[in-house]
């Protein structure tokens, strides 16, 4: 059944109007579509950096004291706790990692050792892990290298498991080492992303006897004493977490004793719960509200805010299946070059403009690739876009826009019918619950245009989900392209060894000459926090972990 329809009601008379002033951005124009850019643009720039700890003031940091208790305000509910249902929910990326340990931790596309004590390489299809020998769950269960099989399996069975292409099996040589077994030599970036980082260890014997639904057993440094569905989810101090102090890694801490995270749908609640004092951080303020807690504004005693730009992006792509009027090259390009990504940048007022395929919050982004005049992301033509479907086989049918259903993408949705209707394309917006359009979006008949919130820890990582057409188990990608070209030139850029500038952007101007892919946004975090923090700590540099900031006590 196809989901609930959406209308263009949502910013009608913003985008009727701004239109009328054709692609790009004027003084005039900002004023129409968000009514406040210039203010909003201004809190941005004074709020860029992160907060710089008061070395005069006692802190978590320098004592043996806990700040008392947080709460944080998220958008969407986790719905279960399962260690096998990571994806699908946001917030599960804040929650989940408080309270589940993995192998390792992924920065700056390394392997941070944290179960395990480090890795060996015994030949190139056969790497030992080993874990600490003194490892246990909230339940008093000792860790051993089984449950690090059992959880591998675990998640590899349940079907969540992404990025598992590497991996053939795991076998516990003894009770600290697991070796590991690869399809192939592991020479790509990332690649050992999800089955070291991404896979919650547990003991096999609490998740046989227990309900880790509702009620998962904690290797980590905060256990779960409360979980209502919707509600909240309350954590405590995990005073018997097993690493040992001098060891243990700083994104790791527990510097408050009690985390709360309460689940508030609406960003206007955030903003009540944030200005009453409910909830001490959140990242769903509108843009239009963020004066309101920076300097100067009403409710800035005891608040601060932090602007930042993350590495997910809003990606749209074509239905390239077979038979499809999306097939046709000449549409895809009058389609992408009809949008406007600074128009919807300010209608969203959370979101930063793509210029390019992918973010510059990675380092293997390139700049150059903006320059491309063949570049239909960087800037808005209409008179390309209506070249182009001149050449093609468009006859005025109406497009089904796929997407998943929350605020920011409803906007897109609506800023991009509109836009479209300009050249004469007529666009159908069909917004989903994530769980429904994530089946829905390997259907081939369900959608000709969909959007994708896509992330990983590197750019060419980021493109792997929509691009790699390994990742669904079919011959096709996300888009239901079949392009060997395509899949070699992703592979070797994905490489150790093919991983460099000049073969990223052999494969940029690929995707821009067959019309593949197209960079929408990025989301920008609009953190307001209490002033009690006194330094932010991100897990991935995105998704806060609350145990690990700096709090003062003074």
């Amino acid at each position: 059944m196809r989901g609930k329809k959406i209308t263009a009601l949502l910013l009608c008379a913003t985008v009727t109007m701004s239109l009328l002033a054709g692609c790009g951005s004027s003084s005039s124009e900002e004023a129409v579509v968000t009514g406040t850019t210039s203010e909003q643009e201004k809190v941005a720039a004074e709020n860029a950096e992160a907060p710089k700890v008061d070395t005069t003031r006692k802190t978590t940091a320098d004592s043996d004291e806990r700040y008392q208790k947080v709460s944080i305000g998220l958008i969407s509910d986790p719905k279960d706790l399962s260690p096998t249902a990571m994806n699908g929910d946001n917030s599960k990326l804040y929650i989940y990692y408080n309270f589940y340990e993995t192998l390792f931790d992924f920065r700056n596309n390394e392997y941070i050792p944290i179960l395990a004590k480090g890795y060996t390489e015994v030949d190139e299809l056969h790497w030992d892990v080993e874990i600490y020998d003194y490892i246990y769950d909230t339940n008093g269960n000792h860790i051993t290298a089984n449950d690090v099989v059992f959880s591998l399996n675990l998640l590899k069975e349940s079907g969540n498991a992404f990025k598992f292409d590497s991996f053939e099996s795991a076998e516990a040589m003894d009770d600290y080492t697991v070796r590991f077994t690869w399809t192939s030599p592991i020479d790509s970036l990332g690649a050992l992303e999800w089955p070291w980082c991404r896979t919650c260890i547990i003991s096999q014997k609490s998740f046989e006897e227990g309900n880790f639904t509702d009620a998962p057993v904690a290797t980590g440094p905060y256990k779960v004493t409360d979980f209502v569905s919707g509600s909240h989810c309350i954590l405590e101090a995990n005073d018997d977490y097993w690493q040992k102090e001098e060891l243990r890694d700083a994104e790791h801490l527990a510097n408050v004793q009690t985390i709360e995270y309460d689940i508030i749908a609406e960003t206007s609640q955030h903003v009540i719960a944030l200005s009453t004092g409910q909830i001490q951080y959140s990242e769903y303020i509108p843009a239009e509200n963020l004066a309101d807690f920076s300097d100067g504004g009403q409710y800035a005693d005891g608040n601060d805010v932090y602007v930042s730009q993350g590495s997910g992006l809003y990606m749209l792509m074509c239905n390239n299946y077979g038979g499809k009027i999306t097939e046709d090259v000449n549409l895809r390009k009058a389609i992408y070059w009809a949008l406007d990504n600074e128009a919807i940048e300010k209608a969203t007022g959370n979101t930063v403009a793509a210029k390019a395929l992918g973010t510059r919050f990675f380092s293997d982004y390139q700049s150059s690739w903006e320059e491309n005049p063949e570049n239909y992301m960087a800037s808005c033509n209409l008179d390309k876009a209506k070249e182009y479907l001149e050449k093609s086989d468009y006859n005025g049918e109406t497009l089904v826009l796929l997407a998943p259903s929350d605020e920011t993408i409803k906007t897109i949705m609506t800023m991009m019918q509109a836009l479209l209707m300009q050249v004469g394309i007529n666009v159908e917006i069909v917004a989903e619950e994530a769980a429904l359009a994530q089946t829905d979006m390997l259907d081939p008949a369900k959608w000709d245009l969909l959007i994708s919130q896509i992330g990983g820890g590197s750019q060419v990582g980021e493109w792997n989900r929509p691009m790699n057409n390994k990742e669904f188990g079919t011959e096709y990608n996300m888009a239901f392209i079949a392009d060997d070209t395509l899949q070699e030139k992703l592979l070797n850029v994905m490489s150790l060894a093919g991983h460099t500038d000049e073969n990223t952007t052999d494969m940029v101007d690929y995707i821009l000459e067959n019309g593949y892919y197209y960079a929408l946004c990025s989301p920008a975090t609009n953190a307001v926090y209490s002033e009690d923090f006194a330094k932010l700590v991100y897990r991935e540099s995105e998704f806060l972990r609350a145990g690990a900031c700096d709090y003062y006590l003074d």
